[in-house]
């Protein structure tokens, strides 16, 4: 497998190609597990490169790796290995993810995931099933709360700092997986939340919303006291444009930049520095906190080891839609999450680090086509970005459902020097990827169903599947180059 390093927004490979990943969340939020949730087998792997998909996400929790502090679960990290293994064996790169969700599942109470009791320091407040949405209690949750500010004052259980244990976990990790030729990189905890002082700033949040809906001029008060009148959900919803998103969440910028200075900064580089105390590969992924999903900005600067910047790093953002986990997301509205995802870019920019977008989609039937003409723009708007992505998630068959109608799909792998732009015409079938190359070389694309190259096109299938689909590499000249093909349709609005 290809080494992947880093040039400035790029990932790029050993011959200096610029690579675009496309996968899946594939996750295990299950407490009290001895093997990975998933099958991950050689059929799997074979469907996923069949549709292709070379990247995954692969979020585990600290509760099933160390359900008794300092004793490391042998048996679930011997089917990880296993996973590592095949994933070599057929070219797809692994990004070991931290996952959380309101710090614990707290014994399956409370919708949340992570951290196993013994790591739980509530203050002797009670976890409590949720109401409305799983999320309420990073608001209202004092348990989540306490656990949180615990963990960023790094404070002692059974005699040692709840960062100090976390970061030994990380190093037995680095240690376990840091060779491995499929290892990505390590994604440190899952969109991290501030603890107490998420109340204030939702509070503020909530209230800014609520200011800008009234009094503010992008959004037409009118139009959404006429919405709830008729109780027409889409029309409410669609009410709030993209365009008013940094209004509100800019008024909680400068509490998220406090909670990112003092605490999300130095834990990045704590644990970035325990890993790279074991291993130079793999890169550290910065995770945005949770309300960063939200379109408030991230303020953290990059990652340090050692007081100097380290080279493997890189940006995972994630966004959905402010009906996520609600029967509403039928109405999901991609103008709303493209405003959250073009605040992203703009920490992309300042950081100067490469993206794979580390999470999307969210919808909770992953058989339900009814939302794809929102998954598709938020698709396009990843390929003007020029930004790799894994969605949101894997629920055990996907890769024979209606999902791959728009996962599968015409994109490239590995580019021949710097992008221009690329992009699948939907309405005639055609796939265009421009592109400059130094000295000229190979390009690969994968091509999601039969197609006709441009004439004069030179290429060569180097791996072909059951699907229909191929991989295909193309020789490029020095210069501008540009790569034409015009993809068959087979009637099943798969383009």
């Amino acid at each position: 497998m290809d080494k992947i390093t880093a040039d400035g927004l790029r990932f790029t490979d050993s011959l200096g190609r610029t690579r675009i990943f496309s996968g899946f969340n594939i996750d295990d939020k299950l407490i009290d597990r001895d093997e990975f949730r998933y099958r991950l087998d050689e059929e799997f792997f074979k469907k996923y490169r069949a549709n292709g998909l070379d990247f995954i996400r692969l979020a585990v929790t600290w509760q099933n790796i160390e359900p008794e502090a300092g004793k490391y679960n042998e048996s679930y990290l011997r089917s990880i290995d296993g996973i590592f293994a095949l994933a070599e064996k057929y070219g797809v790169y692994i990004l070991l993810d931290m996952h959380q969700d309101l710090y614990s599942g707290f014994n399956g109470t409370g919708g949340g995931d992570g951290a196993p009791e013994w790591a739980c320091l509530t203050d002797g407040y009670k976890a409590k099933p949720y109401k409305f949405v799983w999320a309420e209690a990073y608001v209202f949750g004092k348990w989540v709360h306490r656990c949180f500010d615990h963990f960023w004052n790094n404070d002692p259980v059974q005699g040692k700092g709840l960062q100090d244990r976390y970061a030994e976990l990380w190093r037995m990790l680095a240690r376990r997986y840091g060779d491995s030729p499929a290892l990505f990189g390590f994604d440190f905890m899952n969109e991290p939340a501030p603890g107490t002082a998420g109340k204030k700033m939702a509070a503020r949040f909530a209230l800014s919303a609520a200011k800008n809906i009234v009094f503010g001029k992008k959004i037409k008060l009118g139009a959404v006291l006429g919405a709830l009148l008729k109780k027409d959900m889409k029309k409410l919803l669609d009410s709030v444009p993209g365009s008013v998103v940094r209004d509100i969440a800019g008024k909680v910028d400068g509490l998220e930049a406090e909670f990112d200075l003092k605490y999300y900064s130095p834990f990045l580089n704590k644990m970035a520095q325990t890993v790279r105390e074991v291993t130079p590969n793999g890169f550290l992924m910065i995770e945005q906190p949770f309300l960063c999903n939200g379109g408030v900005k991230l303020s953290v600067p990059a990652v340090t080891v050692g007081g100097r910047r380290e080279p493997l790093q890189c940006f995972g953002p994630h966004a959905y839609d402010m009906t996520v986990d609600t029967p509403l997301y039928k109405y999901a509205n991609a103008d709303r999450v493209k405003a959250f995802f073009r605040e992203m870019r703009s920490s992309q920019l300042r950081l100067d680090v490469p993206v794979v977008v580390g999470e999307w989609g969210g919808c909770s039937d992953n058989k339900d086509t009814s939302w794809f003409a929102h998954a598709r723009e938020l698709l396009d708007f990843f390929d003007e970005m020029q930004w790799g992505n894994a969605y949101w998630d894997y629920h055990g068959d996907d890769l024979d459902s209606p999902l791959m109608n728009i996962l599968c799909r015409t994109h490239p792998v590995a580019v021949d020097g710097k992008i221009e732009f690329y992009r699948c015409n939907r309405q005639n079938g055609v796939f265009t990827l421009k592109f400059s190359s130094e000295k000229g070389g190979e390009s690969l694309v994968f091509v999601h169903k039969p197609f006709e190259a441009a004439r004069g096109l030179q290429y060569k299938t180097v791996e072909s599947y059951e699907n229909g689909a191929s991989l295909i590499l193309i020789k490029s000249e020095a210069g501008e180059n540009t790569v034409t093909l015009k993809i068959k349709s087979t009637g099943d609005n798969s383009l």
